[in-house]
This record gives structure tokens, sequence and C-alpha cells, in this order.
């Protein structure tokens, strides 16, 4: 029943029998009906006789009213949770989730369990800090609208001035190098590893990081992202690939009982190793602005990411612990590094082509702040552009031949960059936003901004000082 048609009230049944009097008009319509509730047309009523119009027109009519009021009641919207949901798993598991077993084994199993668990609270608590600071400075007036506040720059920017802006970016390129450097050592350690046997050593990380130095300056000259579904399609299947081979290979270790009873289950001086793991899978706030942007209803946003942590801090831990006994102490930060086999080979050679094209995509916006501040904030010409790039890429590769692994890279990346921006400075960003809006944090909320902060700080110290 079209939802423009006027409400039918029904007759007293003495009158239904007139031949004057109308049925309703969706009852009597002869073209057919375009029933809402349902997801097709409904025929129209054949002509009958007066006497079965009689029978029939009583039942007729709750039938018609019954479907208009069915049809009155609108269809769920789409709140784009579950494709929120996704987005954020994906966003999280990268090369980092590799590390994981080494993690556990530096660590202890309960250990970084418990730091796992830690993480997904502290994580959404400060996620719901920067949704909080985003409605303050909405419902307040103190931005015109979502637009000024749909980026995590945007909303550093929008209360703390321009000084956190300037804070933003320096964080948004000292991470983004750090993450350079991982992905170098990641790479050059996993092709190292897929060379025969007496080639592995004659090379050095050292050596095929120079070797392998020309192809990351060339990609990070890249400035056309066409394709980028199907890149991160690539990286989706590669990732949960290589992730599902390990965990096969490691349950398969006869030896695994052993090595289960060889791995500590705590082990508190290796926390600047370990945290850092942990901290890159679920500090990741500052790239989840565009999952929230893409949300048809952004109420559901802080819901679909909490689903997101959880299924992934699960995901991690079994991953984690499985990797760790599975392949013993000795367990390499690049786990994939010690698969054997075709099969290995092939895992290896899908994260590599992954990483290599996923890139100049991570390094993008932070290449970008290079090029304006080289350019002094003008628009840079092709020379420049090329110059900034190349000393970015080739200064990432000069650190990552001195790095010991992988996973101290993480360490310092994602226990003190990401906790900067994703544990210390959201509740920094809501007191701020707050006190722009003129209603200040008071009593529990001020404490638990307080308290978010100042672990935020702590934990970046132990990742550095340990």
């Amino acid at each position: 029943v079209s939802r423009a048609a006027p409400t039918v009230r029904a007759r007293p049944s003495g009158r239904a029998a007139q031949a004057k009097t109308p049925l309703a008009p969706a009852a009597r319509a002869t073209r057919g009906v375009a029933v809402h509730a349902f997801p097709k047309r409904v025929p129209g009523c054949v002509v009958q006789s007066a006497a079965s119009r009689v029978d029939e027109a009583s039942s007729r009519r709750a039938s018609v009213v019954a479907r208009a009021a069915s049809a009155s009641t609108p269809a769920p919207a789409e709140t784009g949770e579950t494709a929120a949901v996704v987005n954020t798993v994906k966003a999280i598991f990268g090369a980092g989730g590799f590390s994981l077993p080494w993690a556990f084994a530096q660590g202890g199993i309960a250990l970084v369990s418990a730091c796992l668990l830690a993480s997904y609270v502290f994580a959404l608590e400060a996620l719901k800090m920067l949704v909080r600071a985003q409605d303050t400075l909405i419902d307040n007036k103190v931005v015109s609208g979502y637009e000024q506040v749909q980026t995590y720059a945007g909303l550093t920017g929008a209360a703390l001035g321009p000084a956190g802006d300037v804070l933003c970016k320096a964080l948004n390129v000292i991470t983004c190098f750090g993450i350079s450097v991982g992905y170098i050592i990641f790479v050059s350690d996993t092709l190292i590893s897929m060379l025969p046997a007496e080639t592995q050593l004659s090379f050095s990380t050292a050596r095929m990081i120079i070797t392998s130095l020309p192809l990351w300056v060339a990609l990070s000259w890249q400035r056309s992202f066409k394709g980028v579904n199907l890149i991160s399609l690539l990286g989706t299947c590669s990732v949960a690939l290589g992730m599902s081979w390990v965990t096969a290979v490691a349950l398969a270790n006869p030896a695994i009982a052993q090595n289960a009873a060889a791995i500590p289950m705590s082990n508190p001086g290796a926390f600047s190793g370990f945290f850092g793991t942990v901290a890159f899978l679920f500090f990741i706030h500052f790239t989840l602005f565009g999952v929230q942007e893409a949300m048809p209803d952004r109420r559901r946003f802080v819901p679909a990411v909490s689903k997101a942590f959880g299924l992934s801090m699960i995901v991690s831990a079994l991953f984690g612990v499985i990797g760790a006994w599975g392949f013993g102490p000795g367990v390499k930060s690049v786990v994939i590094t010690m698969l054997d086999g075709a099969a290995g080979t092939a895992v290896k050679a899908l994260l590599c082509v992954n990483l290599l094209f996923t890139f100049p995509l991570m390094a993008r916006s932070c290449l970008n702040i290079c090029e304006q501040f080289v350019a002094r904030g003008k628009e840079p010409n092709l020379p420049t552009s090329l110059v900034t790039r190349a000393a970015f890429v080739s200064s990432a590769a000069g650190l990552a031949c001195v790095v010991p692994n992988f996973g101290t890279v993480l360490g310092y990346v994602g226990g003190f960059c990401c906790c900067a921006m994703t544990l210390a400075m959201p509740p920094v960003i809501l007191y701020k936003a707050m006190e722009l809006a003129n209603t200040p944090a008071e009593g529990f909320e001020k404490t638990k901004i307080v308290v978010v902060c100042v672990v935020g700080l702590i934990c970046m110290a132990l990742s550095v000082a340990l």
C-alpha cells in the first residue's frame, strides 16, 4: 500500500454491500498494489459479484488496514556496524601480528595475555573519549560541523589549537618512520628466508636492506593509488593465510608440549620488547576515523569497534600462545621466516608483495607532511618531492640496518608513538574540548581522564626505559 495513500476507515457492515460504496482504494485497484511490507507487487483484485463482495468485504478491509499499518512502519536502517567491525579487524591485523608468538615467548603467557586485556580496556576507553570530544565540540557549536573533526588531525587541531596540530603532525611522521623501518626489516628478513640455505648464510639483514633500497625508494615515489581495494583484499587474504598456516605448523610440531613447558608465565623485564607488539595491534585510533566516517549511523561506531577489539584480542591470544608453544623459546620476531616447504614460501611471498604494495599507502600522509615542511608550506615541485621521499626512505633503511630485529622496532613504535597518540593524547583532547565548550570535566569523569592519561605516559616511559 502506498504510504502516500490516505488512511481508510471501515464503514458499517450494513452499507458495505451497496454498489455505490467503494471498498478501500487499495483493495479495488486493478493494476496491482505495491505493498511496502513485501518485496513484490500484489496483483489487483478481480471484479466479483455483489454477493461475494458482501462476504469478503469485511475481511478484505481488515487485511488492507493491517497491510497499511505494516507499511507505515519503516524498515530498520542500515547502520554499517558489520562493515565497521570487518574494517577494524583488517586494520588491526597486519605484519605486526606475526610478532605475537615472539612477544609471548619473551614476556610470558600470563603477562602478555594480561597486557592484551588491559590494552583492550584502555584502548576502548580512549576511543570513547575521542568520540565524546567530537560530540562536545559539535553540540556546543565550537566547530561548524562534523567535517572539522572527522579526522584525528582535525579533532586535535580543533581541541588543542595550532600547537596540537604541530604535535599531531610530528607524531605522525615519527610513527610512520618507525613503521617504515619495521616494513623494511620484515620484508628483508622474509626474503632472506626464501633463499636457498647456502645463500642465506652470505646474506645479512643489512645487506638485503641495501640491495632492496632502490625498490623502496621507487615505491615511495608512487602517487597514483588506483586499485586500492584490490590491494586491501590481497593484504587481508595474505595475512589470514599466513596466520592460519603458522598455526597449523605450530600445532603439528611433536615437541609442542616440551616447548610449552619452556615458555615462562611472566617475565616483566621483557616489557619494553613485547608491549610494543601488543600496542601496535590495538592502539590504532588515528586510523579508525575513516571507518567512523563511512558509517551511516555513527552512533554504532564505538559498539562496532568494541566487538572488533574483543574478537581481535581472542584471536591474538590464541595465535600468540600456539605460535610460542609450537616454535618454542627460540621463535623469531618474524615467525613466518620459520616456515619451510613450498607452502611456506608461497605464504612468505604473498606477505612480501602485500607489504610492498601497502607501503606507499601507509607512508602517504607522512611523506606529504615532509614535503610541505621542506617546501615551507608551498606546493613542492617534482625534484623537491623526489629528493624528500628518497631521503625519508634512505634514513629509514639506514636505521633498519642497525636495529636488532622487527620486534624491537615494534617495541618503540607501538610502545611509545602509538601510546602517545591513542592513550596519552585522547584524555587531553577531551579535557580541552570540554573547556572550550564551557563544560569542564568534574568528578569521576575528570578522574578517568587523569587515569587514562597517566597510564599512557607510564607505558611510554616503560617501553623506552626497560
